[in-house]
């Protein structure tokens, strides 16, 4: 679920469902609408339903090992390089969550801002990365999001890959 709230406390949110799990029937999304010009911060939640399990919580404790990374043809910002209907930044770092144990504070991406420019619609995406330590050795590193947006493949597993339809207006 993506909670967008606006600075005047105006709230949205869009789901993503896929009640029969992986392989069934295919899973459906809610669209996103949001207003022009426009400052949101946007809250990240999972949630597994056949196992009534908060995976929200898991991606905190484990935030070292994490990373969201928002997309699309309508988003510009760290891993994405949109036509810029929003920009997207991060406002969260892996200490928000956990003790920092190895390497550099990076983001993970539960919380974000959006800020939306003028009326258009497009496309937003959100993966979140699984990026466990291999061999001691930290996979989870700087950059993660700007070398995606280049075109790069990050390392890790995809554990969640959604994309919205988003209007602005």
């Amino acid at each position: 679920t993506l909670t967008f709230t606006s600075e005047a406390g105006d709230t949205v949110t869009a789901s993503f469902s896929d009640p029969d799990g992986a392989g069934g029937a295919s899973g459906t999304t809610e669209a996103i609408s949001l207003a022009p010009d426009t400052t949101y911060a946007l809250s990240i939640s999972l949630l597994n339903d056949l196992e009534d399990e908060d995976i929200t919580e898991e991606i905190r404790e484990e935030a070292e090992e994490h990373q969201f990374l928002i997309y699309g043809s309508s988003v510009t910002g760290p891993a994405s390089m949109g036509d810029g209907l929003v920009t997207h930044a991060y406002d969260d770092v892996e200490s928000d969550y956990t003790e920092n144990a190895v390497g550099d504070d990076l983001p993970v991406g539960i919380a974000n801002t959006i800020t939306t420019t003028a009326a258009g619609s497009g496309e937003l995406s959100v993966m979140l990365r699984h990026l466990p330590e291999i061999n001691g050795a930290a996979q989870k590193e700087a950059g993660l999001a700007e070398m995606f947006a280049s075109g790069g493949s990050p390392a890790g597993d995809t554990d969640v890959d959604v994309s919205f339809e988003l209007t602005v207006e």
